[in-house]
């Protein structure tokens, strides 16, 4: 008799059947409700007492052009629910409508459409102001503001340095690489270079940690680099952050300064959707959700529960990636499944680096990071991949060269089944994409 889960899955559900020999240890998901307020409202609230500078309607703004820059296509922030109260606040300052512009932080990620800026910052706000997409590969279109103390050469959309002040609209959420999102993650790697994304993000290869999600922003080298990097614009930046939920719902925003505001909303959505686990299991079965928008977005459920599963054992991901690959590169040669295993175990954690950089010599240093990362992870334990996304190419896993891949879930459950105790344990994660897990001795 097999134990019947579910997940979210679109508009839907997706059902797993797993085995009945398995312990299911529990389904964790943020426990009670927050009472909470529209977006519109809580941030508005919000902009009344920003965290460590002064309130942007109590300053003269009539004479100041202002860019507001907000997360791109690839992330689940609802902009469009709160930049009106922003704008009110800013108006309310004296800020003239012609010297209002919007920049969408895309980093590497492919130009979002005008369809899809209408729906981050409303049709309305789109079709007002005027708007761009950053593109980091557009030398032209950067200046260079020198070198950050940990090497990052740092080059800025040239945008921003049109402005008196910068509104970065965003969310923090747990990251992988960095610890949590927000603050000025959306200058830098949002509106840089792929040169300064790329060494930025090295700072997350180095040291014992590879995954830092949920290291706060003190202890976080690539935070701290990019802090650093940002602000040697010289522009003054105000962040307005949501806090979000397992379901990308805005619960609280975090308004002000963009280091004070963005650590004090770190420690809020550490107790939000970071889950207390009391044991690693031999499986987890992680699920994407909410983070559906490709497969680099989707993979992230990964890395948040990646530490609730014990070394070697096996990591089940559910990947909607509702528009297939993204932004991820595919290598032109990869190895069959169990030998790379078997490679990365002989040589161990601290020389996995230096193989991705040899085997991606000549290539954007961004794939880098990427490989690194994917490899840790397999490194560590089996990795399986299921999606019924038609837009993934066929074997996914296979052409990574880091997962085995599947097309039917039963299929990776009995692949997961034959390398586990017949009495496994298992977490099952419904919201993978927005929750990480937090355990005591990774």
């Amino acid at each position: 008799m097999h134990q019947k889960v579910s997940l979210p899955w679109g508009e839907s559900e997706l059902s797993v059947m797993l085995p009945a020999g398995w312990k299911i240890l529990g389904t964790p998901v943020p426990q009670g409700s927050l009472e909470t307020k529209p977006p519109a409202e809580a941030c508005a609230e919000a902009l009344t007492d920003p965290i460590g500078c002064s309130r942007l309607a109590s300053r003269d703004l009539s004479a100041a052009r202002v860019v507001l820059v907000a997360d791109d296509h690839s992330r689940t922030t609802p902009v469009a629910e709160f930049v009106g109260p922003v704008l009110d606040e800013l108006q309310a300052g004296g800020l003239r409508h012609e010297h209002i512009s919007f920049l969408l932080a895309n980093g590497v990620h492919r130009k979002s459409t005008p369809k899809e800026v209408e729906t981050k910052l409303g049709s309305e706000v789109a079709g007002r102001y005027p708007w761009r997409c950053h593109d980091a590969h557009d030398k032209s279109g950067f200046a260079d503001f020198g070198t950050t103390s940990r090497g990052t050469r740092v080059f800025l959309n040239k945008a921003l340095m049109e402005a008196d002040l910068i509104i970065c609209l965003g969310a923090v959420e747990p990251h992988l690489l960095l610890g949590f999102g927000g603050g000025l993650k959306m200058l830098v790697p949002g509106c840089a270079g792929t040169e300064t994304i790329g060494r930025n993000h090295l700072q997350g290869t180095g040291g014992a940690l590879f995954d830092y999600v949920g290291v706060r922003g003190d202890d976080s080298p690539m935070r701290l680099d990019l802090e650093e990097a940002a602000l040697l614009s010289g522009r003054e930046v105000f962040i307005v952050n949501a806090a979000m939920d397992e379901r990308s719902r805005p619960v609280r925003f975090f308004c002000g300064d963009p280091v004070q505001a963005q650590r004090a909303a770190e420690s809020f959505v550490e107790g939000l959707v970071g889950l207390e686990v009391p044991e690693q299991a031999d499986v987890v079965l992680t699920n994407s959700f909410p983070m559906d928008s490709d497969l680099r977005q989707s993979a992230k459920c990964f890395g948040n529960w990646l530490h609730a599963c014990r070394p070697g054992g096996v990591m089940m991901g559910c990947l909607r990636a509702e528009h297939g690959l993204g932004e991820i590169p595919l290598p032109k040669k990869t190895l069959p499944y169990s030998v790379m295993r078997a490679l990365l175990k002989l040589i161990g954690q601290k020389r996995i680096l230096g193989l991705v950089e040899k085997a991606k010599k000549g290539e954007p240093v961004e794939e880098v990071f990427i490989g690194h990362f994917g490899l840790q992870m397999l490194r560590r334990s089996h990795l399986g991949i299921f999606s019924d996304n038609p837009l993934l190419p066929q074997d996914v896993g296979r052409k990574m060269g880091l997962a085995r891949s599947f097309a039917r879930i039963e299929e990776m459950v009995q692949w997961a089944s034959g390398k586990v105790p017949e009495r496994a344990s298992v977490w099952v994660v419904p919201f993978g994409g927005s929750t990480y897990a937090r355990v005591g001795s990774p």
